[in-house]
């Protein structure tokens, strides 16, 4: 596992920063103008080199950010706890309601087609079909037993949570945060462009 350069750490330390800020607005609102201020002031910080985002308690965290989302492993991540954060009451709703969505189904036959020998294309096309239906429900377990999918596992019951593969937990976590969405393609654009020079 490569340690991660500043200039990762400074990218893990700003979204870290910027979902410490979003817990605090659900408990005390911070008007629009207050974000900005405190973003700006995080950023000039990272940029003077006033922000130490080398301090013993903080490294661990950040190592873990970068590595979860720009060095994915094959471990699994949960989506419940993903869903969690966004909706404490029911993260199994944001679940199924990111199933709804035909883009998701694509991406997530995109990945199975790509990693999956065993990826049954077939149902795949059936669920693209019924999508259009008003009615249409998907869950992780549908999912996963009518096309044999390994990107995401399911496990139900008391201790139950969704898992899936980092890179699908990636696309789960953009499709419900935005600013992190944001994040995610404009630091790939700039790695991207960094590599052409």
């Amino acid at each position: 596992m490569p340690r991660a350069t500043k200039e990762e750490l400074h990218w893990a330390y700003l979204i870290t920063r910027e979902e410490i800020l979003k817990r605090l607005d659900e408990k005390v609102e911070i008007d629009e103008e207050d974000w900005t201020r405190i973003r700006d002031h995080l950023m000039d910080m990272i940029i003077s080199g006033e922000a130490d985002t080398y301090e013993s308690k903080m490294i661990g965290c950040l190592e873990t950010t970068v590595q979860k989302y720009l060095y994915p492993s094959n471990d699994y991540i949960s989506l419940t706890d993903i869903a969690r954060r966004f909706n404490i009451n029911n993260p199994g709703y944001l679940i199924q309601s990111w199933l709804r969505s035909r883009n998701t189904i694509e991406f997530l036959g995109e990945w199975e087609r790509n990693n999956n020998p065993e990826f049954d294309e077939s149902a795949f096309e059936i669920f693209i079909m019924d999508v259009r239906s008003p009615s249409y429900t998907l869950t992780p377990s549908k999912w996963i037993d009518t096309v044999s999918a390994i990107g995401l596992t399911s496990k139900r019951g008391k201790n139950g949570c969704t898992m899936a593969h980092p890179f699908i937990a990636c696309d789960f976590e953009m499709w419900n945060d935005m600013k992190f969405r944001y994040k995610m393609i404009k630091h790939s654009i700039d790695f991207m462009q960094k590599g052409e020079r």
